[in-house]
């Protein structure tokens, strides 16, 4: 508690080194606790602090009791907090603010409620958790923004909206998922001592980042030739949708393919000329001339159309290596003609919201269990983790932050990207980089790996594009800067 209490107040004067006065409100418990450590520390350094807390909810004993009482000992007074002095509390916050008459240098810290919280704050503690923002003071949350569950993606009630959040030890789901993340603000995340093992044992769930997926990047064989560097099948395209096909073959080449081929039934008038053709009647399974070996991983789905997906279980079970289901082989009636066959492959699932929602949906017979939309939204990690175990394959459910989720549990979430990266096409260019990285030696085997591999490489070949082009992206560009983002994580 003294760690995680002087830490974000540390955190606080790095952020906004003219804090002059700090309005801090402390709940009851361990968050609380640390409000108060917090202030005794910025009390000392010669920060006006001007600290509310909950009347008839403090700690009688414990850690949070301690630090209130070396608060209080120190000179600290703290006053009370009810739905009768709240609007006191807001008031003061509102006249220290900029366009009030202040001086710009207030800050308020928001210690009321953590990690704990279940249920919807209501009545008063919700006008003043909401009131905070539109006061107009910066507001640096403790651990987490108060009225958050700290493990949903979406608000079941009133809550605070940071400028700053000091998270705690480790990242919450929460910070990681919209809408919720947004409250968080900026995210800072403190060492409090807690061991590298306790936390590992709290969680399942790896947060990806280049230390951890580096080691996942299959080493070409430098006397290796097109088919020992991976060879894919893309199964995609329709007349729309002749471009989603495309995307997934460049994307494909541009993740180290050694040969693609697509089959379909035409191609895109600008295709590359590197790229295979073989002509394929909807609803027929195998195109002539196609041989096992260019086809040591299959991506099917990108602009599929309907006609094509009675041949699915066929295409399955034909299937000489993994397989990347997207898109159009995401239909939910197809995924369940094709059970058997499915289950029978390394397969992998990329579906967006809107698709894993209606697979959920269509997976509950009675509706007793809650699926669909609500739990995608509401719980991205239970929702991937369930499609998982229904269809004994990786899942890899798609947004702003990507869940990769194994049947046997194991987890992982992706936040890179960028925003400028919602544009039609970019599902495609991570199908084919998947379907490459899976073509590569040991990709049935570690597919779970490679998953999260081309999920990283995805968003981060996004943020290097809109680094150097901006916020009006296309989908041609990510597959443009997949040799760069391959090249410096190499490096």
């Amino acid at each position: 508690m003294d760690a995680a209490g002087a830490g974000a107040a540390r955190c606080l004067l790095e952020a906004f080194p003219r804090a002059q006065h700090v309005v801090l409100l402390c709940g009851r418990g361990n968050n609380g606790g640390d409000g108060y450590v917090a202030a005794g520390y910025l009390s000392a350094r010669g920060v006006k602090v001007t600290l509310y807390e909950l009347e008839g909810e403090r700690a009688g004993t414990g850690d949070a009791a301690a630090a209130r009482a070396a608060y209080v000992a120190a000179g600290g007074q703290p006053h009370s907090l009810t739905e009768h002095t709240y609007r006191s509390a807001l008031a003061q916050v509102e006249a220290l603010a900029p366009g009030s008459g202040g001086q710009g240098d207030a800050v308020v810290i928001d210690a009321l409620f953590g990690t704990g919280l279940s249920r919807p704050l209501a009545g008063w503690l919700g006008e003043l958790v909401e009131g905070l923002a539109p006061a107009g003071l910066p507001v640096v949350s403790v651990d987490v923004p108060s009225g958050l569950n700290a493990d949903l993606a979406e608000p079941t009630g009133p809550h605070v909206t940071a400028d700053l959040t000091v998270e705690l030890a480790g990242r919450k789901p929460a910070s990681l998922f919209f809408p919720n993340r947004r409250a968080y603000g900026r995210c800072v995340l403190l060492d409090i001592g807690v061991p590298a093992a306790a936390l590992e044992a709290a969680s399942d769930v790896v947060i990806l980042s280049a230390g951890h997926v580096a080691p996942l990047l299959p080493a070409l064989d430098p006397a290796g030739h097109k088919y020992s560097a991976g060879t894919v099948c893309v199964v995609a395209g329709s007349p729309p949708y002749l471009g989603a096909a495309e995307l997934a073959c460049r994307a494909a080449w541009r993740g180290g393919a050694g040969l693609v081929t697509l089959t379909a039934t035409e191609r895109f008038g600008g295709a590359w000329p590197e790229t295979v053709f073989r002509h394929l009647e909807p609803g027929a399974w195998p195109p002539a001339g196609l041989e096992a070996r260019s086809a040591g991983a299959m991506v099917v789905g990108p602009g599929l159309a309907p006609a094509s997906l009675p041949a699915l279980p066929a295409m399955l079970a034909w299937a000489p290596g993994p397989v990347v289901l997207d898109a159009g082989a995401l239909e939910p009636g197809a995924l369940l003609a094709a059970g058997t066959q499915l289950r029978e492959v390394t397969a992998v699932l990329t579906p967006h919201a809107g698709e894993a929602a209606r697979l959920l949906e269509a997976a509950s017979s009675d509706g007793a269990t809650e699926h669909g939309g609500a739990l995608v939204g509401r719980d991205p990690l239970h929702a991937a983790g369930l499609l998982a175990q229904l269809h004994g394959a990786v899942v890899v459910l798609k947004g702003p932050t990507t869940v990769v989720s194994h049947p046997d549990g194991r987890t992982a979430v992706s936040t890179r990207g960028a925003p400028a990266m919602a544009t039609g096409g970019t599902g495609d260019v991570l199908a084919g980089l998947l379907g490459a990285l899976l073509a590569r030696r040991g990709g049935a085997e570690h597919a779970f790996e490679r998953a999260c591999l081309a999920v990283w490489l995805h968003g981060r070949a996004g943020e290097l594009a809109a680094k150097q082009l901006g916020e009006s992206l296309v989908a041609s560009d990510v597959v443009a800067y997949l040799p760069p983002a391959l090249a410096e994580l190499a490096n």
